[in-house]
């Protein structure tokens, strides 16, 4: 019998399990961190539901949707009980982040009808001076009809928290899935990349 056994304390094997769970038990600032940018996220997506909803009723789901995942998400890590949907989170939000530079860059095969979008709405003309044609550039999204969005504050606020998000949830990973998951990251975005080029400058 060991010393350690002598004096009832726990040896190496009973340590193993608690030191595991201690970082979900008690959520680590990555964590909460990581569920305070998902929150800002969800609020973002809350704010524009409406809009969306306005313009394609579809698309108003989808962000309620979302929202309503991500504000969940949030408190799960606020929590500390989001251990077992780590890696749904990590893929849901990369997922997001390319579905937002896809309706920026090439545009989405899925929109409602240019009649159905009001005044204000995403898609109509913006212009900043030092452009071509009469004088002003067109910005993606500012064509009439165009199916890619124009880029907002609002946006910008969104995929920004959630990059960041990201980023953090991938270091709550195991080591051995953190580099996986990161090797498969970097080669979907330089893969995007290289299609967004391809369709760009075909």
């Amino acid at each position: 019998m060991t010393a350690t056994a002598r004096q009832g304390l726990p040896g190496p094997a009973a340590d193993r399990t608690p030191v595991g769970a201690h970082r979900w038990c008690t959520p680590s600032l990555e964590a909460r961190g990581a569920g305070a940018l998902l929150g800002v996220a969800g609020l973002v997506h809350v704010v524009v539901t409406p809009e969306h909803l306005d313009e394609w009723a579809p698309a108003g789901v989808f962000f309620a949707v979302v929202a309503t995942i991500q504000l969940w998400l949030a408190q799960a890590l606020w929590r500390g009980t989001a251990r077992r949907v780590l890696p749904a989170a990590v893929l849901s939000t990369a997922g997001l982040v390319g579905l937002y530079v896809v309706s920026r860059t090439v545009g989405l095969p899925l929109h409602g009808s240019d009649a159905s979008i009001p005044a204000g709405g995403h898609h109509v003309q913006l212009f900043v001076p030092g452009g071509r044609g009469n004088g002003m550039p067109v910005i993606p999204g500012s064509e009439a009809g165009s199916a890619v969005e124009a880029v907002g504050a609002l946006d910008l606020v969104c995929v920004s928290a959630e990059l960041a998000a990201l980023a953090l949830l991938v270091g709550l990973l195991p080591p051995p899935r953190r580099r996986s998951v990161s090797n498969l990251l970097l080669a979907t975005g330089v893969c995007g990349c290289l299609a967004w080029a391809a369709v760009r400058f075909a």
